[in-house]
């Protein structure tokens, strides 16, 4: 593996098995019985799952946040569509969220059969120029099977950016199923986002393909205000520069989950060359209009939950109250 310096790491220490990780470690397992399920069944029990808890108080606050997103993006939409979008959503993630044990505890054989990868050629034609990918991708509850079952599992070196969920046994587990296939090419590397963009563009030198999630807001002193559907978003104007300082090409990537096949499907776009790095406006622009070609794919899978559009063009303005 190529070392990137990365000061992250995900051991597992003796004080992961303190009596206040146990739950942990049952959810844990309860991911590993769930691997090995039969998946129509699976996802059957996580559509019920999904559908008795959509009212519980706990996701509230989550659906509050959601509509309130839908409502600035999708004005047109009426509340039966919002409700019906986040049912979709909610079901989504409980279909993905019990599925995650795969990406850990099933063989490489069986992750890249449960995936359906549309635009490989796009990705092929990168590694032929030999150049690297800058993978441009939206929070979709799907993105982990497309960075590791659909890129890094295929035998594409691969990098990206880890928040640590502050829990030692969810790092450990998260962490390792996201570096499990670097050994195949012998790079990457997964570092921590204090890190911030250097050892990205190390990477992308190095002709590793790097993950990048462009549509948080990072609050308005690194950004610009770009369209971003029907309102406007707190945008950081970094593709351009980080493609070019990286010699990469951005390729659009957005994974989603059709319960119907019982696979994820993961679509690439066509690359961006039209991004340039000559103006940041038009770049951020371009990538905005480029997420929300990949959010259309399947709009119930988006993360409507995230504050995305937390830092407004008004001073002061607080919309997720």
């Amino acid at each position: 593996m190529t070392s990137y310096n990365s000061n992250f790491e995900m051991p597992l220490t003796l004080k992961c098995f303190k009596p206040k990780y146990w739950g942990n470690w049952l959810a844990l397992g309860l991911l590993f019985f769930f691997s090995y399920c039969p998946v129509r069944i699976r996802d059957r029990f996580a559509a019920w799952v999904a559908n008795r808890i959509y009212n519980a108080k706990f996701l509230n606050k989550r659906k509050k946040i959601a509509f309130t997103n839908l409502t600035l993006c999708f004005p047109e939409y009426t509340e039966a569509q919002k409700e019906q979008l986040m049912r979709d959503n909610i079901k989504a993630l409980a279909q993905i969220a019990v599925s995650l044990g795969e990406l850990k505890f099933r063989s490489r054989e069986y992750l890249l059969n449960r995936v359906n990868l549309i635009g490989e050629q796009y990705l092929q034609d990168i590694v032929a120029q030999n150049k690297s990918a800058l993978f441009l991708s939206p929070h979709s509850y799907g993105l982990d099977y497309a960075s590791i079952a659909g890129i890094n599992a295929r035998g594409y070196p691969l990098s990206a950016m880890f928040n640590d969920y502050k829990n030692p046994v969810f790092d450990w587990f998260v962490g390792g199923y996201r570096t499990r296939f670097t050994h195949i090419t012998g790079k990457g590397a997964l570092y921590h986002r204090s890190e911030g963009l250097k050892p990205a563009i190390k990477s992308l030198r190095d002709k590793t393909h790097f993950f990048y999630l462009p549509d948080e807001d990072h609050g308005r002193k690194k950004s610009i205000f770009v369209p971003f559907y029907a309102t406007q978003k707190a945008t950081l104007p970094l593709v351009g520069r980080l493609a070019k300082l990286g010699n990469a090409v951005i390729l659009p990537i957005y994974s989603s989950y059709n319960d119907k096949t019982a696979k994820f499907d993961i679509i690439i776009h066509k690359p961006l060359y039209n991004i340039l790095n000559e103006d940041q406006e038009q770049d951020s622009l371009l990538m905005n209009q480029a997420i929300e070609q990949l959010i259309n794919e399947n709009r119930s899978q988006y993360m409507w939950s995230l504050k995305l559009l937390k830092t407004r063009p008004e001073v002061g303005l607080k919309i997720y109250k």
